[in-house]
């Protein structure tokens, strides 16, 4: 009997509690029910503008499932947090935005008003600015005036053999050249026809001195001048004699139908071409001596590719993954391994990657503070040994873009012209050119002395028993 009793207390309790708890609001069952990160994000902006802040929090927690490594989205879901009086969530969440590295400006954020009395958050964001403060060795190489900002000058090589730069144009495909002597301009390409042959935009280039040959990827996208709806989609290798400019041989993709956006090339020390594109997650390939191009390998798992490199050795390729990191691939082998985000390092946004003393430099923006970093590889070339800041915060810093190494020194755009410019490659309102700045920075700024620093804390950790 009093088995039984116990047993329809405990079923009466529990039932009480079920009677209890309040029934879930509309935010929480669109947001339980949403799988497309645009939507939760509308449903975010809904939830805060109606000062539900926990269906604001509930919304950007979903967010942040769905994108892990997008800054903006981990630092809204701390302003979620700390709306919704939720002190040690928001703490934790802004000290992983700034063990990445990221800033954002604290101090005039009113989300934080309920915890800006708190010392934590004091501590927190003096660390949070200093990331935000300019760290490294940049200076001006040479710039493009605004006058010509506007074609669009997005791509960056070296000719070893001329001593001069090279830059290809969005607008109108031309390829121009910059004495690294004394900054004279010349062209080596003139503007493209466009057209079903093309060439179109002038994507990236890549440069084969010995051969004195210059590859070009180029697309027709619809910021380059002469795009029509026959030609839109195109894309194709062009491939011309380096020292004059003259038109050698084009390669297009054999029996291609649908569009496609060659994004980027590298070739490699063995002369073979690797091509990204981006629309088909595809890697392509020229390999030496080919007459056409062919499939190197598809990527079905990353949607975001970007940028590629290759090792010394030219059997590893590293790809750049907006969303997903840095793809390590064994030609050999044909095994992936991704270097991923973690909670002390941020791939996100990465314009160009270059392989280079056993490392990996990358350019990054769309994020405060846009950057130029370091990976140093270990020796299987597919594990991080140390992760290094070459450049960061730089005052002529706008969405920095493609880079070059030249002996100690990474050459790269500082501020690109495209995050000025509508669809069609045209400036938008209330918006003006700027010249066009080249910087070189050192690549192994202040290694040692970061080195020096970590083994520091390393040491004071162990002497004070600190895990």
């Amino acid at each position: 009997m009093k088995k039984i009793i116990i047993l329809a207390l405990l079923s009466l309790n529990a039932s009480a509690q079920f009677l209890a708890s309040a029934p879930p609001t509309e935010i929480e069952i669109k947001v339980n029910n949403a799988n497309n990160i645009s939507e939760v994000l509308k449903l975010a902006a809904i939830a805060r503008g109606k000062k539900d802040y926990k269906g604001f929090e509930q919304a950007m927690e979903k967010a942040v499932r769905l994108k892990p490594h997008v800054p903006i989205l981990s630092y809204q879901l701390a302003q979620a947090y700390a709306l919704n009086d939720s002190k040690t969530k928001a703490f934790d969440t802004l000290i992983g935005i700034q063990k990445q590295g990221i800033y954002f400006d604290l101090a005039i954020d009113p989300s934080f008003d309920n915890i800006k009395s708190y010392p934590v958050f004091n501590y927190i964001k003096e660390n949070i600015d200093v990331n935000g403060e300019h760290h490294g060795s940049g200076v001006q190489s040479f710039n493009i005036s605004k006058s010509f900002s506007g074609l669009l000058f997005e791509s960056l090589a070296f000719d070893a053999n001329s001593q001069s730069f090279l830059m290809g144009s969005i607008r109108d495909g031309r390829i121009i050249k910059i004495a690294a002597k004394d900054g004279e301009i010349s062209t080596l390409i003139e503007p493209t026809k466009g057209g079903l042959e093309g060439p179109w935009s002038s994507i990236d280039m890549a440069i084969d001195e010995k051969n004195d040959i210059l590859w070009v990827a180029s697309s027709a996208i619809s910021q380059f001048g002469k795009i029509s709806k026959e030609s839109s989609g195109l894309s194709a290798i062009f491939k011309y004699k380096l020292s004059n400019g003259q038109l050698l041989q084009s390669f297009k993709i054999p029996g291609k139908k649908g569009p496609s956006l060659f994004s980027a090339i590298h070739l490699t020390n063995k002369g073979e071409l690797f091509i990204v594109d981006p629309l088909n997650k595809a890697v392509l390939k020229i390999g030496k001596g080919d007459k056409q191009i062919s499939l190197a390998f598809s990527t079905p798992k990353y949607n975001s590719l970007r940028s590629i490199t290759a090792d010394e050795t030219g059997e590893i390729l590293y790809l750049s993954d907006s969303e997903q990191g840095i793809i390590v691939i064994s030609l050999k082998t044909q095994k992936f391994i991704t270097i991923e985000n973690s909670g002390s390092l941020s791939l996100l946004g990465i314009t160009d990657l270059i392989y280079d003393d056993n490392g990996l430099i990358f350019i990054q923006n769309g994020f405060k503070p846009e950057r130029i970093m370091r990976i140093e590889l270990k020796a299987d070339k597919a594990t991080v040994k140390n992760v290094f800041a070459i450049e960061s915060a730089h005052p002529l810093f706008n969405s920095p873009s493609y880079g070059v190494v030249i002996g100690q020194g990474l050459y790269y755009i500082a501020n690109s012209q495209i995050p000025k410019t509508n669809r069609m490659g045209g400036l938008l309102s209330g918006q003006q050119w700027q010249d066009m700045y080249v910087l070189s920075s050192a690549k192994h700024y202040q290694e040692q002395s970061s080195l020096d620093y970590k083994k520091q804390i390393k040491s004071y950790k162990n002497s004070s028993g600190v895990n």
